[in-house]
């Protein structure tokens, strides 16, 4: 999940420096070094849950589990995996009975599956995640303050003024938005002259928007535009999508993998070493039956920092190939690395109005009441968004599932709705799930 940079994330000032300090110094420590530190971290937030949230006090108690005497990260094996149905069906019980004192705020995420999750994250983790960035982006020269652009679509869905507006800028914190649902052709010269006014030094988006919005800049021939670092994260950045990016923007893409859930965070440094952020949370790889890799598995992650709803060994879903060496990269950061990231990767609607959609697929963040969802572009002119209704879908929740999307592609689109089940809305889809499908 990204964070956003505005003055509202200087509300805890005190524990943002505190903890900016250390991450600082942490990433040069050595491996044997950051194990400690997770293994610290790991005990206060198993003592935590033991002694607050009712899941784990009860899970705990069944299969003897001692907080107390973990004093290896090897202890967490013994704690079975927490997956996305479980959190769904005990929601209630994985929240802290002290939950109050951390500030938590409900946020929701359909992930690379479709599946709507609810969770809780609290004051800690919102420091943290703040803090990561911030040294995230300086490993391209970042520095707070520094003016950036983000392609993006949350703002101007939440803000349907400002839904055919082609950017937006807020001068406290230098932060460019542009509209990535109406990137187009015939808009294009608009994003430019957005940029050029304002000269923004980064750029942050979707990996496949990014990748959109250079090619429809090099279809300009447009050669001007440049920045520090454009930042990437929320898909797979596709080797095409990198080289395309770079050269018409003249600078290196720093790619990045987190999830809302906030339990594992993965970013590039100048090197091109993906280092798995071993100061944020702990990653384990849960190996596939009959699987010979030893360091290729779905993603379990840990997080350290969020109190108000403790997620341990959390299945994320998606899968991740370690660095078995385990090599030291080139830039000198102990921060351990990772070889490949298989996350998602999605397809792409174009509208007939000559928009190309990228960011569809957050719908499901955005409208509560669905278990499962996929939107399926049949047509140019005809989508089918499939939906699997939960207990909470109600009355209004489809009309405000067409009226999101028709937000994102336009009004000459006809959107029809199909209620399924999770079982054939899967089935269909073959092997690999994907929640934008276009047939096109």
């Amino acid at each position: 999940m990204s964070v956003e940079f505005r003055i509202k994330n200087f509300l805890h000032p005190l524990a943002i420096l505190k903890l900016r300090r250390f991450l600082e110094k942490s990433q040069w420590f050595s491996f044997k070094r950051l194990q400690e530190y997770q293994v610290v971290r790991l005990q206060r937030i198993l003592n935590h849950a033991y002694t607050n949230v009712p899941y784990y006090h009860k899970l705990f108690n069944r299969i003897g589990f001692k907080p107390h005497k973990v004093f290896s990260l090897d202890a967490l094996q013994k704690i079975p995996p927490l997956t996305k149905d479980l959190v769904k069906e005990n929601k209630h019980l994985l929240v802290a009975r002290n939950a109050a004192r951390f500030s938590p705020v409900s946020c929701r995420t359909s992930g690379s599956t479709g599946e709507a999750v609810e969770f809780y994250l609290d004051r800690p983790s919102n420091v943290l995640e703040f803090c990561y960035y911030w040294r995230y982006w300086s490993w391209a020269g970042y520095r707070l303050g520094s003016p950036f652009a983000e392609l993006a679509s949350h703002y101007f869905l939440t803000h349907p003024r400002r839904k055919n507006d082609v950017y937006v800028f807020y001068r406290p914190g230098r932060r460019l938005l542009l509209n990535s649902m109406m990137l187009s052709c015939d808009r294009i010269d608009h994003y430019v002259a957005a940029l050029r006014k304002y000269r923004p030094r980064f750029l942050k988006g979707l990996a496949s928007t990014l990748y959109v919005f250079a090619l429809l800049v090099k279809d300009k021939g447009i050669d001007d535009l440049g920045f520090d670092a454009v930042f990437s994260t929320g898909e797979m950045l596709l080797k095409p999508y990198r080289k395309t990016i770079e050269a018409v923007f003249h600078c290196k893409v720093y790619d990045s993998y987190g999830h809302m859930e906030r339990t594992v965070a993965v970013s590039e440094c100048p090197c091109g070493g993906y280092h798995l952020n071993a100061d944020y949370g702990i990653l384990e790889l849960q190996k596939e039956p009959g699987q010979n890799a030893t360091a290729r598995g779905t993603v379990l992650g840990t997080g350290l920092y969020n109190f108000s709803m403790p997620l341990i060994r959390y299945a994320v879903g998606d899968v991740i190939e370690a660095d078995h060496a385990n090599s030291l990269c080139q830039c000198g950061r102990g921060l351990p690395l990772i070889k490949n990231i298989h996350g998602r990767k999605e397809d792409i609607i174009v509208t007939p109005d000559g928009r190309i959609v990228t960011s569809a697929f957050t719908l499901f963040e955005l409208v509560h009441g669905i278990e499962l969802g996929q939107i399926v572009q049949e047509q140019k002119d005809r989508i089918v968004l499939r939906i699997v209704p939960s207990a909470g879908y109600g009355p209004e929740s489809e009309q405000q599932a067409v009226t999101t999307l028709q937000n994102f592609v336009g009004q000459d689109i006809c959107i029809k709705v199909d209620y399924t089940t999770k079982e054939k809305i899967k089935a269909a889809d073959g092997r690999k799930f994907k929640t934008v499908v276009s047939c096109l």
